[in-house]
């Protein structure tokens, strides 16, 4: 008898597992929704950065109000740009829900890792007062055991550990979260290394060397963006065989594109300050500087972040030139999109990238990479754009944009 229990007991520990495994996958994902950021909330992230920027020195208390939507925007981003799920975020008086759901097992997923949380607000940082996973509710006691072991592995990576270290207290209300931070100075990309692997230092250095030899022989006289992107993109091309071609891309891109802004690499990458610098010059797209510097700092997201953001940041800056600028312009609009074309497919994936690599090294112009843009209106201030598009949902926008979608999607490079 004594025998048969003890077997049983042993057989249900060796189930135990499978069971929790059961209960904490599921076949259907909880939250599912796509990635939509709105120009109002880039406006508003923008705002918080340069109020953090020019306001905020070490050593001082900062304090950043996170509007409901934002918090809930953000987090759907981070959770499809990090693990290609969906998540929502809903504050109350003291707590924040938060929902997250990860597909596992394969592409199309099998199964779906459901997660929801709650946090409750105290004298510092948060505590998690329930955690549930799938079906299978997580006791609090052990979340608390096994929480420093986590924060001290996401610790290692320099920029969650400079954020962790910084953070004071988070006030929550239905209305807003409230993060109050010591800045103890030092920026996230002073921490080259961690930013970028030692294989992706290397490429950046040889993307960089190519283009200070080449500037120099150039001079600081204007030059074309075509020209610039073609010599980058063949030694990519040389670099990727048998390696690996979309980082050969993403190098080629922010080198080039840190060229076009004017912004040392040394900015981004500490390390480069000792390396060869390009000679400034005015780098311009079928004539104008403005849409090589539209098309390049979209492809760079687009090559190193989510589409979605891409777009958002560009129409952004279209209101903001609305505003108080030279007003909206549909002509920076399609650099824009050809932009973010371009760097979609230099990351796309090994054949796609070999296929831009080799198509821009064999040579092309600029209005390879430009589609038609000059009977496109430009420099429209807010009341007239409104008074003849009606915004940015308005029919007549919408027919204007597919209209610059079909441009781009003619332009031989980006096929």
């Amino acid at each position: 008898m004594r025998t048969r229990w003890f077997l049983a007991a042993i057989g249900l520990l060796a189930l135990a597992p499978l069971a929790a495994l059961l209960l904490a996958l599921e076949r259907a994902p909880r939250v599912e929704r796509p990635v939509v950021i709105t120009p109002d909330q880039v406006e508003r992230a923008k705002r918080i950065v340069d109020t953090h920027r020019y306001r905020v020195r070490p050593g001082m208390i900062g304090v950043v109000n996170v509007l409901p939507d934002d918090a809930d925007a953000a987090a759907n981003y981070l959770a499809r740009r990090f693990a290609q799920g969906s998540a929502g975020v809903t504050l109350g008086e003291g707590k924040v829900d938060l929902q997250l759901s990860v597909p596992v097992l394969g592409h199309p997923p099998a199964a779906f890792l459901n997660i929801g949380a709650t946090l409750v607000q105290t004298l510092g940082l948060p505590r998690l007062e329930s955690l549930r996973v799938g079906r299978l509710p997580v006791p609090t006691a052990l979340v608390d055991r096994f929480a420093p072991t986590l924060l001290r592995w996401l610790g290692r990576d320099a920029e969650v550990r400079m954020a962790l270290d910084a953070l004071q207290q988070v006030r929550m209300s239905a209305s807003r979260l409230t993060i109050v931070y010591r800045w103890q100075g030092g920026s996230p990309f002073r921490a080259g290394s961690s930013v970028f692997a030692a294989a992706d230092r290397e490429r950046l250095l040889h993307q960089q060397t190519l283009l200070a030899t080449n500037s120099r022989r150039g001079g600081p006289a204007p030059a074309t963006l075509s020209g610039v992107l073609q010599p980058q993109l063949q030694l990519a091309a040389e670099r990727s065989a048998g390696g690996d071609a979309v980082a050969e891309n993403r190098a080629a891109i922010l080198v080039t594109t840190l060229h076009v802004l004017g912004v040392p690499l040394h900015q981004v990458l500490p390390e480069a300050a000792g390396w060869p610098r390009p000679v400034g010059r005015s780098v311009t797209l079928d004539g104008r500087d403005d849409l090589a510097k539209h098309f390049m700092l979209s492809a760079a997201i687009a090559a190193y972040a989510d589409t979605a953001l891409a777009d958002a940041i560009g129409l952004y800056k279209e209101i903001e030139d609305a505003r108080s600028g030279s007003g909206f312009s549909f002509n920076d609009l399609a650099a824009d999109r050809a932009g973010t074309t371009f760097g979609e497919k230099a990351v796309a994936g090994v054949a796609p990238a070999g296929q831009l690599q080799h198509r821009v090294a064999a040579g092309v112009q600029d209005t390879d990479l430009m589609p038609p843009w000059r009977d496109l209106p430009e420099s429209l201030p807010e009341p007239v754009f409104r008074q003849r598009f009606g915004g940015v949902d308005a029919p007549a926008y919408r027919a204007m944009m597919q209209e610059i979608e079909q441009r781009v999607a003619a332009l031989r490079v980006l096929r």
